[in-house]
């Protein structure tokens, strides 16, 4: 038998033995003896690699069971069942159910980690994820701004371990398109990160891309591109001038001033690009070929305003602009 445990009264789920009705089960990978007295939870990945998701559900919560009356809540058995289950629904969408368990991890993992543990950020960042999932966007973020809290109080407000949270936060906001509320929140973690790490720091970049993203979105075109024309350099000193990274940071600027009404600007940076990823790519691949596309339309558009009406399109720009090479 797998369990002989009773159900947990406090679960809105009903717990019970999976019905496995054949000890062979006939799939793809062919007929296979399924082991009964092995762990629910080592068959319940089992089956999920086979196909079967009713029966690794049933399993995952059936292992749950058992860990959680022959264990307790604290022990890291537990806690992996907990997490397989949470995953398991996570990834199929089925974000209503994993509540619950993600919950529950969480308040385990609060009794037996530190606020600024990676595996306790990771299960706030997962609970969360569930919030927005089922609309709780407003729990989302302030799940969030109570870890922050946490982590103030244990390690001070400019530790470096206060980054993932900050982070996290503007993002939800971000994702939300109150950008107001997010840029603080990247400018804070970037400056712990600049105290830590330096300012042109490679662990900066990731802060410094969303942070490129909310000024452009707050309209602020001269702080998006500095923030961008220090991001190349960082890029350039661990790719080299004709990375691919450079090339995409430069992308982002040209389109920066392009919105901005800068087309003289925008039109050099995007041939920079070009000149990178045809280094990379050859002149004929469809990554080359959109950026010529763009630099053609951004150059009628650049020859309309200048003239202040239409543009007839000679043929070579016509071609290119098909994407006719």
């Amino acid at each position: 038998m797998l369990t002989n445990a009773p159900a947990r009264q406090h679960s809105r789920h009903k717990r019970h033995e999976p019905k496995i009705t054949s000890t062979e089960n006939d799939n793809y990978y062919s007929k296979e003896t399924v082991e009964i007295s092995v762990d629910p939870s080592v068959m319940a990945q089992r089956f999920l690699e086979q196909g079967r998701n009713a029966d690794a559900e049933r399993l995952f919560l059936s292992a749950l069971d058992m860990k959680m009356t022959t264990l307790g809540e604290e022990h890291p058995e537990t806690e992996k069942c907990l997490e397989d289950i949470c995953t398991f629904y996570t990834n199929f969408g089925r974000y209503q159910l994993a509540e619950e368990f993600a919950e529950t991890l969480l308040r385990v993992r609060s009794l037996t980690t530190s606020p600024v543990d990676e595996l306790y950020n990771k299960t706030v960042e997962q609970v969360a994820n569930v919030y927005e999932k089922i609309g709780k966007q407003n729990a989302a973020e302030a799940l969030y701004r109570f870890l922050i809290t946490l982590q103030e109080e244990v390690v001070g407000a400019d530790n470096i371990s206060m980054v993932f949270a900050l982070n996290r936060l503007a993002e939800c906001y971000s994702r939300q398109g109150d950008y107001m509320a997010a840029l603080p929140l990247y400018e804070r973690a970037l400056a712990v990160e600049e105290a830590a790490y330096g300012p042109f720091a490679v662990e900066t970049n990731n802060t410094l891309t969303e942070l490129a993203r909310v000024y452009q979105a707050l309209r602020n075109f001269d702080k998006a591109t500095e923030i961008l024309k220090r991001q190349v350099i960082i890029l350039e000193a661990v790719h080299g001038p004709q990375g691919l990274s450079v090339a995409s940071c430069i992308a982002k600027m040209a389109e920066i001033f392009e919105e901005a009404g800068n087309k003289l600007e925008a039109e050099a940076l995007y041939q920079r690009v070009i000149d990178i990823y045809e280094n990379a790519y050859g002149k004929n691949s469809g990554t080359v070929q959109s950026m010529y596309r763009k630099l053609d339309q951004l150059r009628m558009d650049k020859a309309r305003t200048q003239q202040g009406g239409f543009v007839a399109m000679t043929a070579p720009a016509a071609s290119s602009v098909m994407g006719v090479w």
